[in-house]
């Protein structure tokens, strides 16, 4: 091959195009393997009010950035051509500027800033504001590696995922026990950061199912709604629209939630009226990151206070691999063979194996150690107690099984709450002593600071109703009293707390001023009121 033909394979022009044309190709296709991640690539929120609004913002600003991209490309590509070098000897026009189209430009930016930040400010004071009218609070608590949803004001209910009622101000208490993680809901327009030690806060008013059904005193909801299943924003947005569905149960699945938590082929939630979406933690926080899935289910109200009673109520076995897989298994390995001095394998382990060591095991599970977590307040009795056995007895390991009693046992001698299994978490007695203290503060003007209050009114200090019998004192604060001994006593006034708001009044009269009574759950309240009807 000569030397002309060689330098026409390799005529510099021709390369450059080339890298020219790759570069352009990745440009384009590495952000596109994001969406090879399961589960990714419906990232516009229009499922709740906030979620709209701040939709609506990002699609203003970008249509603002591309009439700017356009336009500035337009002048420069145009700029390029009627301005390129034609000749060598040519020298090109002298220019000072131009003081009216430098000024015009600098002031239409001006003009465009200002506009998108006053847009910006309203949409922030109008998601970012928690408003007065809040009907529900759930406790958003992340953990290495998953999450914990907790109901205060329906006995202390816990779940993994997150079930909210259709249009209901909920406002979201989202904290961490460990590391720092990140909530996400693409779909409601949920994201703030889990921080151990301390609370961030929001809310959110979820749509909910397109068809909903007038049930008791809810009013059937009407509303247009529009499928949006990629991350282009609405006015590039080409499917049509999904309105006049006639639709029962659950309209929309989740398909994915990781690897330690298996999609049944039927959705547990498939029974209620609802609609699911996917949440997960965008915060990297370990090595289980990834794997932080869980479902957000927004159910018409009915259908939620069904879903809150079938979880009050239930009893379900529990099952030792199961809870070894979504727990355990990402860290000390399917097998129990571990992974290095971090994280030590279970085969062969003395704490394990050994018949004198079941209480250092059930501990261990209970109160965690280094990385490891605490899942004392994760785990009831029966599935510390099979995911202990399922330790113990497997991968050749032969080291006797422990039975809920023995977990029960430990747990009371480390001095944590009891947690037998049920559907209701024990809500931590000092949570309780902290609420309740704030509550009282509408008391001390009675009372006293110190339960003493005026001498026509009994000490709380010592008192027998205070440390008796809780249903008899909590039917006393309900209902109130026809009494002249105790003036207070007339006013009901706990008749509009909530169950957990209530126990945690109690609870702190049962434990300060000197009295050492046992607290009250919120679940006590639920079960003294129910039997007061």
């Amino acid at each position: 091959m000569s030397k002309k033909t060689m330098s026409g394979y390799f005529n510099p022009r021709h390369l450059k195009r080339a890298a020219l044309l790759v570069a352009l190709t990745l440009a384009l296709l590495i952000p596109a393997t994001a969406f090879a991640v399961p589960g990714s690539g419906e990232f516009i929120a229009h499922y709740t009010q906030n979620g709209r609004e701040m939709t609506g913002l990002y699609n203003m600003i970008a249509k603002i950035c591309l009439g700017v991209l356009i336009l500035v490309e337009v002048v420069l590509v145009a700029a390029i051509f009627k301005f390129r070098r034609r000749s060598d000897d040519e020298r090109p026009v002298q220019n000072h500027g131009n003081l009216v189209l430098e000024i015009g430009w600098t002031t239409a930016a001006a003009l465009f800033q200002i506009w998108i930040g006053v847009a910006t400010i309203n949409v922030m004071f109008a998601t970012e504001v928690i408003p007065d009218d809040i009907d529900m609070t759930v406790e958003a608590v992340a953990y290495q590696w998953d999450w914990q949803f907790v109901y205060p004001d329906h006995g202390g209910l816990v779940h993994s995922d997150l079930v909210v009622p259709a249009n209901t101000n909920v406002k979201l208490e989202v904290t961490s026990r460990d590391v720092i993680h990140s909530i996400f809901v693409p779909d409601l327009g949920i994201k703030m950061d889990a921080v151990p030690g301390r609370f961030n806060y929001w809310w959110f008013r979820a749509d909910g199912p397109v068809n909903q059904v007038r049930v008791d005193e809810f009013a059937t909801v009407e509303r247009q709604e529009r499928e949006y299943v990629t991350t282009r924003p609405d006015f590039m947005q080409t499917r049509p629209d999904a309105t006049a569905k006639n639709t029962s149960g659950l309209e929309r699945r989740v398909t994915y939630l990781g690897r330690s938590r298996t999609v049944e082929e039927v959705s547990p939630y498939a029974k209620y009226s609802a609609i699911e979406y996917q949440g997960t933690c965008t915060e990297l926080c370990g090595l289980g990151h990834w794997d932080m899935y869980f479902r957000a289910v927004v159910m018409t109200p009915s259908s939620f206070r069904q879903w809150v009673f079938d979880m009050q109520n239930a009893v379900t076995e529990a099952n030792g691999p199961d809870v070894f897989a979504a727990r355990c298994a990402t860290c000390h390995g399917e097998s129990g063979q571990g992974q290095g001095d971090q994280f030590p394998t279970l085969v062969g382990a003395a704490r394990v194996v050994e018949e004198g060591q079941k209480d250092s095991h059930i501990q261990l599970v209970l109160q965690g150690k280094g990385v490891m977590p605490a899942f004392g307040q994760i785990l009831n009795d029966a599935e510390v107690t099979a995911v202990v056995n399922h330790e113990r007895l497997s991968w050749g390991n032969a080291g006797g099984e422990v039975t809920d009693e023995d977990v029960a046992r430990v747990r009371e001698s480390l001095g944590l709450p009891p947690f037998p299994a049920g559907g209701v978490e024990p809500t931590p007695t000092p949570d309780l002593m902290a609420a309740g203290e704030r509550i009282f503060e509408s008391c001390v003007s009675c009372h006293g600071r110190d339960g003493q209050g005026p001498d026509y009114i009994p000490s709380l200090a010592g008192n027998s109703k205070v440390n008796g019998d809780v249903a008899a004192l909590a039917e006393l604060l309900i209902k109130g009293a026809d009494s002249d001994q105790w003036p207070g006593e007339k006013t009901p006034v706990a008749r509009s707390m909530t169950d957990f708001q209530l126990a945690s009044l109690l609870t702190y009269l049962r434990g300060s001023f000197g009295n050492e009574s046992d607290p009250v759950q919120p679940g006590d309240i639920e079960r003294i009121r129910r039997d007061m009807n």
